[in-house]
């Protein structure tokens, strides 16, 4: 799952900048999809990471919060691959760490999605956990 698609980055990051961000050859009139695509992946793969635990992946319902933390996140990457190997942009900085601040405190549950029916993990394939009453016996005689 995307939490986020190449038009809202498009949104944070003008065309033209994203060409420059994308495209080692000046040359080049337009940005690179694939890297753009690259970038979301990982930024989701990243979201997803901290979410396990503490909601049902995929989410039943979108959140404009997540989006934003990938945009974010996406913007950082993109920008990491400057070929100039200059300075990023402090605004750049500062929403990356925003992000990675906030998916640390989803993932503690100090922040909730607000996303109803999936406030608890759902147990996938894994070991089933049965109470049972405590033993009344010891064994030994």
């Amino acid at each position: 799952m995307s939490y986020c698609n190449v038009d809202d980055v498009l949104k944070q990051i003008p065309a033209d900048t994203l060409r420059v961000l994308t495209n080692d050859d000046p040359s080049e009139t337009d940005y690179r999809v694939d890297l753009v695509d690259d970038a979301i992946a990982d930024a989701s793969e990243k979201i997803d990471a901290a979410l396990r635990g503490r909601y049902s992946l995929p989410l039943t319902q979108p959140s404009t919060f997540l989006k934003s933390i990938a945009v974010d996140l996406v913007r950082h990457q993109l920008y990491m691959r400057r070929p100039d190997g200059g300075d990023l942009p402090d605004g750049v900085v500062r929403a990356f760490k925003a992000a990675n601040d906030n998916l640390k405190e989803i993932s503690k549950g100090n922040l909730s999605l607000g996303i109803k029916n999936s406030d608890q993990a759902q147990p996938e394939n894994g070991p089933w956990r049965v109470k049972a009453p405590k033993r009344r016996f010891d064994g030994g005689l």
